[in-house]
């Protein structure tokens, strides 16, 4: 004869209500049948079923954090450099080779100090979203950290690069933007860093040489 109701819980949460009759014993524990006891398990593996699929979706949130651009939204720093490492190490092992570019803008700081760094802030998710829309899914693109970008094409020539240059510096144009670009082959024969560097100093040859006017020559202004 029923005399109470026992609270059955899993991870800390009610899962339903367990009959005590007069016959039972003084602190059994679990169900006292074996549907109850199905039943209890059953809400049991549920419950931590959603508590690791929660911990997987935190974990994926925080590595996105870690690696991703706040302000642009594109990847950071570190996220390209990852993204440029297996790239690269796939191109060592036979895979499609490639071609990193650095974007750097031009007149930036001066933006900043005649305008303040809220335009600057503007300017930067500007350039970010414009990347963006001119990259492909199987690409990556970064802010490296202040006005500088990069962007990485997979299994593309240098040939395929100077246009994507070219159609990037007339789209900056469009929207009163310019910047300086350099880019350098990677085929998994140099670290990432050295591949960097020849790309980095590519662009700052370019500033020199054409007064910070190669985009402009690029797109036929």
């Amino acid at each position: 004869m029923p005399v109470g109701d026992l609270d059955l819980r899993a991870e800390g949460a009610p899962i339903g209500l367990r009959r005590k009759t007069r016959g039972s014993r003084a602190g059994a524990a679990g169900p006292s049948s074996d549907l109850a006891l199905v039943e209890w398990a059953r809400a049991v593996a549920a419950a931590a079923e959603r508590r690791v699929s929660e911990l997987e979706m935190r974990i994926l949130q925080l590595e996105s954090q870690v690696t991703t651009d706040e302000l642009t939204g594109l990847l950071n720093r570190r996220g390209f450099l990852e993204a440029f490492g297996r790239a690269n190490a796939a191109a060592r092992r036979g895979g499609a080779r490639g071609v990193v570019i650095l974007y750097d803008l031009d007149g930036f700081k001066k933006v900043n100090d005649l305008l303040g760094h809220a335009q600057g802030d503007q300017m930067l998710r500007e350039m970010g979203a414009l990347l963006r829309r001119n990259t492909r899914k199987m690409d990556a693109i970064g802010r490296l950290g202040g006005d500088e970008f990069a962007m990485l094409l997979i299994g593309a020539p240098l040939d395929s690069a100077r246009k994507k240059c070219q159609s990037i510096g007339r789209a900056l144009n469009a929207i009163g933007l310019r910047a300086s670009f350099g880019f350098a082959e990677f085929d998994g024969r140099e670290d990432e860093n050295s591949i960097l560097h020849r790309a980095d100093m590519a662009m700052y040859e370019e500033k020199r040489a054409n007064g910070n006017d190669n985009l402009r020559a690029l797109a036929g202004d």
